[in-house]
């Protein structure tokens, strides 16, 4: 039997937090996590999350984390299985300072905009087949929570279910659509610390969530699933339009220009993709340092030069000749590739078992209804849009889900014989919303996280 323990005792995961060595020193573009699924408020809306700046202090003034005006951010979707975007959702953000003669964040309670210096505003613009539509004209970004001096009780509420009044006042509505851009609890949870600290898995103080108590940036986008099928029909087995494949990108210019006044930069050029992020864990675990960088740069049309990752897994490789467990190093699953073709099903094309892979659906074979194009193995979150329930990793991903858990019983043959690996790691002390954006309010800057989060 493995135990909970030895399990732990693996190379150091977090779902993408710092995961690669180019984007680890970008921490604005770098995307900590991203989550597709349908509303549990209304199943008949699907909800993208995207989160960036990993490890975020809460008390990070007087600058503190934001986004950046340099990056564009996207969510993208695939409704029909080529790995192509048919859909992108493009964010972009201009900061502005009121009181540029102060150090100051605030200069009185954050709940009057009035008193914030800093302020970020976005846009939002879809992009279907190449024809962009702006859908959110202007939104402003929630404000930091900086502290009880300058926030009051109930403005933001990070131990409650229920938003505070700084989060619902940062909701914005287009039409059908719904977004909301600040500063969020982070909702992730791993024991980072006795990994990295050679291994101490049995000191006395026992595994815990190291993640607790730190904040992210947090994109959250709600439109109607009928917005994102590819016939723009209720999404249905029955119209072969049930099934999306969703993942996220931050892209900077080609070229950045530094003024030697220190004052004025500049980027030029086109976009370039420095960051990519569809299912959890995939940079860190599956693909060794000489490619990540190249997979952050990787559109997933070219994901077959990274097949050989997803066939021959090395942290089952480390599993068992570390820890002495039995996780298979080859499954047949008949589609003709060879190594672990139950991880290629799950993670690459979709899997029968989870209602992600569409029935007359064949690698390699052309897709139903689309003259031309080819199904094919790419790395992505898939989403089975039809139903009354919102989804559990990896049929989507909701704000709570266990995915470490998931990803080592994957490595370990969860989809071949049932075996289930748990990390001794649960989400004690996090809190999630009950209604969009569903991840918590955001820790203050009186909490200071510490191996976890002190009140």
């Amino acid at each position: 039997m493995i135990t909970t323990l030895a399990l732990l005792a693996l190379p150091a995961i977090a779902s993408s937090h710092r995961e690669a060595p180019a984007i680890a020193l970008d921490p604005a573009a770098d995307i900590t996590d991203f989550y597709a699924f349908r509303s549990p408020e209304d199943t008949s809306n699907a909800v993208f999350i995207l989160n960036v700046n990993p490890l975020e202090p809460p008390g990070g003034g007087p600058n503190f984390h934001r986004f950046d005006d340099n990056v564009l951010y996207q969510v993208h979707v695939d409704n029909e299985g080529d790995g192509e975007e048919d859909i992108s959702f493009q964010v972009q953000f201009e900061t502005t300072y009121t009181y540029p003669e102060t150090f100051l964040y605030n200069v009185g309670a954050v709940s009057n905009p009035a008193n914030l210096n800093m302020v970020q505003t976005y846009t939002v613009t879809r992009v279907d087949d190449g024809v962009a539509t702006t859908i959110l004209a202007s939104g402003t970004v929630a404000p930091i929570n900086v502290g009880v001096a300058s926030v009051a009780d109930g403005e933001y509420s990070p131990e409650s279910e229920t938003p505070g009044s700084l989060t619902t006042a940062a909701i914005e509505s287009s039409g059908a659509y719904r977004f909301f851009a600040g500063p969020r609890q982070e909702g992730f949870y791993v024991d980072l610390e006795h990994t990295f600290d050679l291994l101490n898995l049995a000191s006395a103080e026992g595994n815990q969530n190291t993640l607790l108590g730190f904040n992210v940036h947090s994109i959250a986008i709600e439109v109607p699933v009928t917005s994102l099928t590819k016939d723009g029909l209720a999404a249905t087995e029955a119209n072969q339009n049930h099934v999306i494949s969703a993942w996220a990108t931050t892209s900077r210019r080609a070229v950045q220009v530094r003024r030697a006044t220190g004052v004025d930069t500049a980027s030029r050029g086109g976009w370039v993709q420095v960051a990519r992020l569809g299912n959890p864990l995939v940079n860190e675990v599956v693909l060794p340092v000489s490619q990540k960088d190249i997979f952050n740069a990787a559109h997933p049309r070219d994901d077959y030069q990274f097949l050989a990752y997803a066939q021959h897994l090395l942290l089952a490789d480390y599993m068992n000749a570390i820890l002495g467990t039995s996780c298979p190093t080859e499954y047949d699953a008949g589609l003709g590739l060879g190594g672990r073709e139950d991880i290629i099903l799950a993670f690459l094309t979709g899997h029968p078992a989870t209602g992600t892979l569409p029935s007359g659906y064949a690698l390699g074979g052309a897709i139903p209804g689309e003259s031309g194009k080819v199904f094919g193995a790419f790395e992505a979150l898939r989403v089975n849009l039809e139903g009354t329930g919102f989804g559990q990793w990896p049929d989507g991903r909701y704000v709570s889900d266990d995915v470490v858990d998931v990803a080592l019983s994957a490595v370990c043959g969860y989809l071949i014989d049932g075996t289930f690996v748990p990390d001794g790691v649960d989400s004690t002390g996090l809190t999630y919303l009950d209604s969009f954006p569903f991840l918590g309010d955001p820790w203050s800057g009186n909490d200071h996280p510490s191996g976890g989060h002190d009140r």
